[in-house]
């Protein structure tokens, strides 16, 4: 997966689509900690927005990555997404519901990760040819594959290994529900790398850590197919892959 990782985030230099740059926004509010506990600790959900209402927390929030100054749950050269969570949008607390807004790049993916917590169902609203899939667990289905256009959407159940990529040569947007006010993210690729390297070289059946050494030894355990269509898109696009 570090493959993909350095492929698809460094893939293109394209801006991120932001229909409403023109227009002034105003940033989402930043975490308090008092807030977030007094919320927490209200004993029903009518005295919890009683709070919200007399404290001026407000019920709106903004996925403009320009109203979300320090950033959102991910962000690179292929994409950002932002993200409301009972921590980013605190009127969620107690909801069981949360939704992130992703900005992907010509040929930018987001790269496979996971929600411990939550199931998602996505929908484009802006763009097409977007792929998405899902791989469930042990002994189970083989991986289920959907192209979506503007205006259709797929489930990603909890727990399962998903991503999305733009095989487009046109920004796409995506938006995102999920069934918990703390979805929890991993990306699978960038924290398979935190464990102890000899576990890494196990789990890969490396000596050492992926490097420049054995690099192009793990890009042919790749699947060819998905390595052809990343090629295919970048050609088709005219983007140059990074050499780095």
């Amino acid at each position: 997966m570090l493959l993909y990782l350095t492929l698809l985030l460094t893939a293109s230099a394209s801006a991120i689509p932001l229909a409403s740059r023109a227009q002034p926004v105003t940033p989402n509010p930043t975490f308090s900690e008092e807030t977030f506990q007094k919320l927490l600790d209200a004993p029903t959900a009518a005295d919890r927005f009683t709070l919200i209402q007399s404290m001026g927390v407000p019920t709106k929030f903004d996925f403009n990555p320009d109203a979300n100054p320090n950033g959102g749950v991910g962000s690179g050269p292929g994409g950002i997404g932002i993200l409301a969570n009972q921590k980013t949008f605190l009127p969620l607390i107690g909801l069981g519901v949360a939704m992130s807004a992703g900005f992907l790049n010509p040929c930018g993916m987001n790269v496979p990760h996971t929600h411990s917590r939550a199931t998602e169902f996505l929908t484009i609203v802006e763009g097409g040819n977007v792929t998405t899939g899902f791989y469930m667990e042990n002994d189970g289905p083989p991986a289920f594959n959907n192209t979506l256009n503007k205006y259709q959407g797929a489930i990603l159940p909890m727990g399962s290994f998903h991503f999305e990529f733009n095989d487009n040569c046109e920004p796409a947007v995506f938006i995102a529900a999920f069934s918990h006010e703390d979805p929890g993210l991993s990306n699978i690729g960038a924290n398979l790398f935190k464990l102890r390297p000899d576990v890494v070289a196990a789990i890969l059946d490396y000596p050492t850590a992926v490097d420049a050494s054995n690099i192009n030894k793990l890009k042919h355990t790749l699947p060819p197919e998905f390595i052809d269509n990343v090629a295919s898109c970048l050609n088709r696009c005219g983007i140059k892959p990074s050499s780095s």
